[in-house]
């Protein structure tokens, strides 16, 4: 029995799950085994847990320990893109539920290194800032100026988004360096930079907002790649969630600290003679393999260096300081549930083509009075030419429920798009 099968442990079904649901090997090693212990007491999704943790575990393990790829440096960092409905996604359930662990294991840390409010690449940038004076020593709500090290939690990330496509923002090259691992700064204030960024970012959001806000030129452009999508449902019905027991959370934190504090001080970590020859002969072709297009695709296109991330993750926080095979196959797998995530976030309850989604959501959102072309233009901006915009009209009225209508005016009349719900 896995904690997806079909009945809660009190013998009640478990709530129906719309979405995907990830191979039982992610539950790997340590983490794996804290959250088999946690999702008892909670209603949050198992895998939301996991993933939260581990990018925060990977936030408070720094940036020496890495994997080489290429002349790539890959730091242990994972950016969670987590989705699903407001009612039932218990979104925010996974990161109290993870954050008691964390707070446990290193109170100081969740005080001063844990941020949140995304606008803008000076904004981030400022709070990497390498300090001005060699005297500064951080303060009781700051870390160190030389603590790079943060976390951040966007419960909304669709107001992130927006704030990403205004004129002259930033944010989105910006996301792309601390990804990366590289330098931060910006031209026009030659003063302000970040050495030695390391930056994890778990991010919330519903499905309509993300395909709502998304551009498909967003996409293309690489910042959405560097997150890892992962769907997350209700999986327990307590009318009465406890929480974990105090005494084990701090029993957990406390062995979490430990072996962090024993990663920190690593440099290159290697992988076992059996897990390179699993990466090499089984798992390297499929992860690269580039014969498919669209915006899966794209939005899963680094699942090969985030396999290597997530190997390293598992062994370190699990104590150990190389990768073995089930450290690999643990990544694989939660690569695996990522892609199904992605295309169930994309395409599972959408058509897979971005701009399209967009307009249908809002023609449906218009009501009534549909959605004229001024509308239009203003959902897309300069974004989408006036071809592209005719093509995206002409396939939604072969939809059911879509038609083009007129309004009145005091000019003359108005065409708009409207959704009315077909006949049963």
């Amino acid at each position: 029995m896995t904690m997806y099968d079909g009945v809660q442990p009190d013998g009640k079904p478990r709530p129906e799950r719309e979405g995907p649901t990830p191979d039982p090997l992610v539950f790997h090693g340590f983490v794996g085994g804290v959250v088999e212990q946690l999702e008892k007491t909670t209603e949050a999704d198992p895998v939301a847990i996991l993933v939260t943790t581990m990018a925060a575990g990977g936030a408070m393990i720094g940036r020496k320990p890495h994997v080489r790829i290429g002349d790539d440096r890959h730091p242990a960092l994972l950016w969670p893109l987590i989705y699903g409905n407001t009612s039932t996604g218990r979104k925010g359930s996974s990161r109290s539920t993870s954050m008691r662990v964390i707070r446990s294991a290193d109170a100081i840390f969740a005080t001063q290194n844990i941020v949140g409010g995304l606008s803008s690449g000076e904004g981030l940038l400022e709070e990497l800032r390498d300090p001005d004076d060699e005297d500064d020593t951080g303060s009781a709500d700051r870390p160190r100026p030389d603590d790079k090290r943060r976390l951040v939690i966007e419960s909304e990330y669709a107001v992130t988004m927006a704030r990403s496509k205004r004129e002259g923002n930033s944010l989105a090259g910006m996301l792309r360096q601390a990804w990366d691992g590289d330098h931060l700064s910006v031209m026009n204030r030659s003063k302000l930079k970040a050495t030695d960024p390391h930056v994890a970012i778990v991010a919330h959001i519903t499905p309509r907002e993300f395909r709502a806000k998304l551009q498909d030129s967003e996409m293309a452009g690489g910042t959405y790649n560097r997150f890892m999508p992962f769907y997350s449902h209700r999986n327990l019905m307590l009318p009465y969630p406890m929480g974990a027991d105090e005494e084990a959370v701090e029993e957990y934190g406390a062995a979490l600290l430990k072996k962090i504090e024993s990663a920190r001080q690593l440099g290159q970590i290697q992988f076992s003679t059996a897990a390179n020859k699993l990466y090499v002969e089984e798992l390297y072709e499929a992860l690269t393999d580039d014969s498919q297009a669209g915006p899966v695709a794209e939005f899963t296109a680094r699942a090969a260096s985030y396999c290597q991330r997530l190997a390293m993750l598992y062994a370190l926080l699990d104590g150990r300081h190389q990768i073995e095979e089930d450290d690999l196959r643990a990544g694989h797998a939660l690569v695996l549930y990522s892609q199904a995530s992605a295309r169930h976030l994309l395409v599972g309850s959408g058509t897979g083509d971005i701009r399209l989604d967009k307009l249908i959501q809002a023609v449906r959102d218009a009501g009534p009075d549909g959605l004229t072309k001024t509308q239009m233009t203003r959902l897309f901006g300069n974004h989408v030419k006036a071809a592209e915009k005719d093509e995206l009209v002409t396939k939604l009225l072969t939809m059911p429920g879509y038609a083009m209508t007129q309004r009145p005016t005091q000019g003359a009349a108005a065409k708009v798009l409207t959704f009315s719900e077909p006949a049963k």
